[in-house]
């Protein structure tokens, strides 16, 4: 086998800047407006080309499965039933970001998928033709085509890049064996809580204003605080109370927190990066699971 029947990609974790639910939708989806970011922290995804029609898929985490109930190996499977019929690989996921935990793991894990034998097939798809086969898969994997910071709208799956946010660093925190189920997270949705406004709008709006300006990373953290906002976050509290004591303990200690996507993960920015591995041991300690990482460095 030659070196280039072998890919190895990084397969990034998110966190939701900001997230407006709109309303809901006829399809039972409900239409949102989001503004994501794509971390450093992530999973590592090794692919390689194997004989005849074949798709192997193994990871090395005991919880996930590795069959048709996995979303990265649907992602294989529709890619080859699509464009790849009769080439076959061998797919191992590296685990590291939770499961469940609103960090998008398994929708960048599918991402990663299509891109990856894209390329080792020699598919030549374009990004659209990758992104109808994602959207077909869920309502984040379009972004993690994209990556960096994007606004998605619809049910996730349309997709405009931002200006590329400095790497700022970031601390996710949950409990081991916390976990939400994303269903049940909308249906709690506390309808008279949301207000529909312009949030996202205005978001953006002060990002390609502020593109160009020199500000320092920790007066920019300051600063992106003021717009961040998650409609999801008080149905998830309603679920677990332990998460708003969490929150308004991290706001006593100096932090940003905020819910990432439907949770249990809460993310916490601060001005004073040094704060952030302080603040993780003690609730490392204290047994939360805590990973210290950043926005993407990767050029935007």
């Amino acid at each position: 086998m030659s070196p280039q029947d072998i890919l190895e990609l990084h397969s990034p974790a998110k966190i939701n800047l900001i997230l407006e639910i709109l309303y809901r939708r006829e399809d039972g989806f409900h239409e949102l407006k989001t503004v994501m970011q794509e971390l450093e922290y992530g999973d590592l995804l090794r692919i390689e080309e194997v004989q005849a029609d074949r798709l192997e898929f193994y990871c090395d985490h005991p919880d996930l499965p590795t069959g048709e109930e996995n979303l990265a190996y649907r992602a294989a499977l529709l890619l080859q039933d699509c464009y790849a019929r009769g080439r076959g690989a061998r797919l191992t996921l590296s685990k590291r970001i939770p499961i469940a935990a609103g960090l998008g793991g398994g929708s960048s894990n599918a991402a990663a998928v299509l891109k990856g034998l894209n390329a080792l097939w020699k598919l030549n798809l374009s990004l659209e033709q990758l992104q109808e086969l994602a959207a077909g898969l869920g309502s984040d994997v379009p972004f993690f085509l994209y990556g960096g910071t994007a606004l998605a709208k619809g049910r996730g799956e349309q997709i405009v890049s931002l200006p590329k946010l400095p790497p700022i660093p970031v601390l996710l925190i949950f409990l081991p064996d916390q976990a939400l189920s994303t269903p049940l997270v909308y249906r709690s949705l506390k309808w008279d809580k949301i207000k529909i406004g312009e949030k996202t709008g205005n978001f953006v709006q002060w990002l390609m204003e502020r593109q160009k300006l020199a500000n320092s990373d920790n007066v920019f953290t300051g600063q992106l605080y003021n717009f961040m906002t998650n409609d999801l976050e008080a149905g998830a509290f309603a679920l677990a109370d332990n998460l708003p004591a969490l929150k308004e303990e991290l706001k006593s200690m100096g932090l940003m927190p905020m819910l990432s996507g439907s949770g249990p993960t809460i993310f916490a920015l601060c001005s004073d990066f040094e704060i952030l591995p302080k603040v993780g041991n003690e609730l490392s300690a204290r047994g939360y699971h805590v990973i210290l990482t950043s926005f993407s460095r990767k050029a935007g």
